[in-house]
């Protein structure tokens, strides 16, 4: 049978310090082999040994109507009562424990050798009423603490989803950072992420997190089969001791669940715990929403590059890049140690970074001969003319947009369209004009003969802290060394990336 509060409350009272205190304090007054009982208010019943009671230590048969008699007047009156020693007895007192009008329960000091005075009894009245009231009060601050803490959890959960919605868009990234972070607000052991796929027929898994097996993995599941399968299918929470599995729910469509197990004290999941994952879960359905709109305008964004690419490829204009070009330029992004997202814009910026060719006359597209004053004027207008047919495309091209503008500007500040200076021309402007200017080198020009290997390596380094960032060119310079086997020359005199 669950406890009364007033049956916990003198529970936790016998049991507190204050209160053991208390015994020693009086013990001198009330007598060495005196016995004492709490009993807590409610339907006054018979004085037994069991849970609606507590004892210093056995109550002796003999005793029970005596004391029951006690217990009753003490209730009927709320005031000290006393039963004088008689007939083998020794003196017996019971005590009412009242706030103001609240009863809470009483004590009865049993088989005291001899009389106690009144001021000493209403002195260990005060005091047991003064520890009642600090339990009372640990007791209300626990339950309050119960209460708020799922909500501040919430809150927090929030917060730190809110970092991790900012931190990454990218899915294979974002849901495990989810995962583990729902294994450390709910102090579980492993979670399990698994989303809808497009035809809303199975379930399939996107983040594994198991703190005792690296390697975890989690089999696809059709809707209404197993625990997600089964919470995917009817958007309902499971909650069991051991399993706690809530839907991602994304305007009343379910897109997935997030599956929780095993806390990490071996406790059964709690209705606050199932709130707190619950909020947890509407947090992450923001994030996953966001990173699923964010690839579907990456896709669209590689598609309108891969059609630029396609047109800057074509006989027309046949300004596409070699491999020798796109690879030196990423392998200078990794060897600078470029994060994903970098590396990216730096493969757009790669790609498109001569797509203001379409803008230019053919007559200048054709030239055999050297370019005229003329020309160069127009041609240092190219990039501009390439940002402007850039950014309609919109998403990541912003990011790509100064790449195009800034990759002709030199280290120095000669260069064009701006005469940015050092750092302040944009780094994956500035791995380009390395990376073009080498692939040019190699290339035949009507002004030169195009240059060996050795010999391009040596002008890039030559022109470093010039036109060239002396920190790409260092990083350019080990990435011929160790790359060195792989740029060759082909058949028809032109400088390739060997495939691995």
């Amino acid at each position: 049978m669950k406890e009364t509060y007033q049956e916990e409350l003198f529970k936790k009272l016998i049991g507190h310090p204050n209160w053991k205190k208390q015994l020693e304090v009086f013990t001198p007054f009330l007598g060495k082999d005196f016995t004492w009982i709490a009993a807590a208010t409610g339907p006054l019943r018979k004085i037994q040994q069991n849970d609606s009671f507590f004892f210093s230590n056995s109550l002796p048969a003999t005793a029970e109507d005596r004391l029951n008699n006690l217990l009753s007047e003490t209730h009927k009156t709320n005031h000290i009562q006393s039963i004088a020693a008689a007939e083998g007895h020794n003196y017996s007192y019971g005590l009412p424990i009242a706030r103001g009008e609240q009863i809470y329960g009483y004590f009865l000091i049993c088989d005291c050798p001899r009389e106690i005075p009144a001021n000493i009894l209403e002195l260990f009245q005060a005091f047991s009423v003064s520890t009642l009231e600090t339990v009372q009060k640990e007791q209300e601050l626990t339950r309050l603490y119960d209460t708020i803490r799922p909500k501040t959890i919430a809150l927090s959960t929030v917060h730190t989803i809110g970092r991790i919605i900012s931190s990454t868009l990218e899915l294979d990234q974002l849901l495990p950072r989810i995962a583990r972070l729902s294994l450390q607000v709910l102090r579980a052991r492993r979670s399990v992420i698994m989303l809808v796929d497009g035809q809303k027929k199975m379930l399939n898994p996107f983040a594994v997190v198991d703190l005792n097996d690296k390697n975890a993995t989690m089999p696809p599941l059709k809707l209404g089969a197993g625990l997600p399968g089964r919470v995917a299918k009817t958007g309902q929470t499971v909650i069991r001791p051991q399993y706690l599995c809530v839907p991602l729910v994304a305007e009343e469509n379910v897109i997935g669940t997030i599956t929780i197990s095993h806390r990490l004290d071996n406790k059964a999941f709690s209705i606050f715990d199932q709130e707190i994952l619950t909020t947890f879960s509407e947090q992450a359905v923001i994030a996953i929403k966001n990173a699923q709109l964010y690839e579907e305008q990456e896709k669209l964004t590689l598609n309108s590059i891969r059609a630029l690419a396609s047109v800057l490829s074509s006989e027309d204009y046949n300004f596409g890049r070699s491999n020798l070009f796109i690879n030196i330029t990423m392998s200078i992004g990794m060897e600078l140690k470029l994060g994903s997202d970098q590396m990216r814009i730096l493969y757009y910026g790669a790609i498109l970074h001569n797509v203001s060719q379409i803008g230019l006359p053919r007559k200048i597209l054709k030239k055999a001969t050297k370019l005229s004053g003329k020309d160069y004027q127009i041609i240092r207008e190219h990039p501009l003319i390439g940002a402007e047919i850039i950014r309609p495309i919109g998403g990541k091209m912003k990011d790509v947009l100064p790449i195009i503008i800034y990759h002709h500007e030199r280290y120095d500040g000669n260069g064009y369209p701006s005469g940015l200076r050092g750092e302040s021309i944009p780094l994956g402007a500035r791995i380009l004009a390395v990376a073009d200017s080498f692939e040019a080198m190699l290339s035949k020009r009507p002004y030169r003969k195009k240059m060996s290997l050795a010999q391009a390596v040596s002008e890039i380094v030559k022109l470093s802290g010039e036109q060239f960032d002396p920190i790409v060119v260092d990083a350019f310079v080990r990435v011929v060394k160790r790359w060195k086997n792989k740029i060759l020359r082909t058949d028809k005199n032109t400088w390739i990336w060997k495939k691995f």
